[in-house]
C-alpha cells in the first residue's frame, strides 16, 4: 500500500511530528487563543488535531469550508458539538431529518451564541479547545460582519475556552484578524508554520520509501522539492506518484522520476486542457509568466517578458483572476500554482 497519505488531515505513521506543537501547547497551557497562519499543504490541520490526541481535554474542530449561508455555518458548529449532546444541559441533538437543531428548552434559538455558550458548560467537567478550521469561509457570508461579531462577542466571554483559528487562505484571514474595521482585530496570538526541515523531512520520507522495500537516489530530492516549492503537501504528493511508479527493490533515479513526471501530465492533459481554454489571453500569459518565473518581482521587465504582458495593470489583474480561481496562491511573497504539475504543463506545453 502506498505509504503517502496526500488528502485529509493525517495522523499516526502518516503524521510528521513537527516543533510547533510544543508552541501551540505553551499556549493552550497559558490559555490563548491562537490565530494559526502558513501556506497551503502545510499540515496546519494535521498539526492541531494531532497536538491534541493525547492532551486531556474537549477537542472539537469545525471545518467551515464551503459555508455559504450563516445557516449552515451553524449547522457545523452544532454537528461538531454533537457528540457531547448528552452532556449539554440545552441541546438535545438534530431532527428526524438531520436538518436543524433540537433544543430541550423552546426559548432556546440555534443561533451561534446559543451554541458556544455551551461551551463553558463542558469545560466545568473537562478543559475545551475549539478549533475552528477554514475561518476565512465566514467572510463569504451575506452578512458576515454581524456574524462574525457574533462570534467574537461570544468567545471574548469565555476566558476558560481555548480558541484555534486556521485557514487555508492567508490574506483572507489576515483581513479577519488584522483589519481594524474586523470584530476579530488582534484577537488571538498569531503563530507561524512554515516548510519542514528539509534534511528531517527527507529522512522521514526515505524510511516511508525504505518500509516498502524502494529507496529514493539522494540526488533527485533537489528536483522533487524544486517542483513542489517545499509546499509538503505537494512533496508528498510527489512522493505518492514515484511510489506508485516504482517497483520494490529498486532505486528511484532520474530517469524514474522523468517518465513519472510524463505519465502525470498525460494523464491529466485533457483537464489542463480544459481549465487552460477557460482562461483569458491576459490570464494565459500571466499564468505562463508564473510557471517559468522563480522571483517576486512580478512587474519587472523579466517577467513581463516571460509571460507577454503588456503593462504591470495587466498583471495585476492576471494575478487577481488566477487567484479568484483557486490556480495560484500567495506563499512568502512568491505565488504558487495550487498543482505544481499544472505548472509544470504549462511550461512543457505552451508556446
Amino acid at each position: 500500500m502506498n505509504p503517502f497519505k496526500i488528502d485529509g488531515i493525517v495522523d499516526g505513521a502518516d503524521y510528521m511530528p513537527r516543533k510547533e506543537s510544543d508552541e501551540l501547547l505553551k499556549y493552550h497551557k497559558a490559555g490563548r487563543n491562537v490565530l494559526i497562519r502558513g501556506p497551503r499543504r502545510t499540515g496546519k490541520s494535521s498539526l492541531v488535531v494531532n497536538t491534541f490526541q493525547n492532551v486531556k481535554c474537549q477537542f472539537i474542530r469545525v471545518d467551515f469550508w464551503g459555508v455559504k449561508t450563516e445557516a449552515k455555518a451553524v449547522e457545523k458548529i452544532a454537528r461538531a458539538f454533537e457528540p457531547f449532546c448528552k452532556k449539554m444541559p440545552i441541546l438535545s441533538g438534530f431532527n428526524v431529518a438531520g436538518v436543524g437543531l433540537q433544543w430541550k428548552s423552546p426559548e432556546a434559538l440555534s443561533s451561534v451564541e446559543d451554541l458556544l455558550r455551551l461551551a463553558p458548560d463542558l469545560h466545568k467537567k473537562k478543559p475545551v479547545v475549539i478549533f475552528f478550521d477554514e475561518f476565512q469561509a465566514l467572510l463569504d457570508l451575506p452578512d458576515s460582519d454581524q456574524f462574525l461579531g457574533a462570534l467574537r462577542a461570544e468567545i471574548q466571554a469565555q476566558q476558560e475556552v481555548q480558541y484555534i483559528f486556521a485557514g487555508s487562505n492567508q490574506n483572507r484571514l489576515m483581513e479577519i484578524f488584522y483589519a481594524q474595521r474586523s470584530p476579530f482585530f488582534k484577537s488571538a496570538a498569531l503563530m507561524e508554520v512554515g516548510s519542514l526541515d528539509h534534511d528531517t523531512f527527507i529522512q522521514w520520507l526515505e524510511a516511508k520509501f525504505s518500509e516498502t522495500g524502494r529507496s529514493v537516489s539522494p540526488k533527485l530530492w533537489n528536483a522533487i522539492f524544486e517542483l513542489s516549492h517545499s509546499i509538503p503537501g505537494d512533496v508528498q504528493d510527489v512522493c505518492y506518484h514515484l511510489w506508485n511508479d516504482s517497483e520494490e527493490g529498486r532505486e528511484i533515479g532520474a530517469e524514474d522520476f522523468g517518465e513519472t513526471l510524463q505519465r502525470v501530465l498525460h494523464e491529466r492533459a485533457s483537464g489542463y486542457e480544459g481549465m487552460w481554454n477557460m482562461l483569458t489571453d491576459n490570464q494565459q500569459k500571466i499564468a505562463t509568466g508564473l510557471a517559468r518565473y522563480r522571483d517576486d518581482k512580478y512587474t519587472s521587465s523579466e517577467f513581463m517578458q516571460l509571460s507577454g504582458a503588456t503593462s504591470p495593470a495587466s498583471v495585476k489583474r492576471g494575478i487577481e483572476a488566477l487567484e479568484s480561481k483557486g490556480l495560484i496562491w500567495m506563499s512568502f511573497k512568491h505565488w504558487i500554482f495550487s498543482d505544481p504539475f499544472f505548472a509544470l504543463w504549462i511550461v512543457n506545453s505552451v508556446d
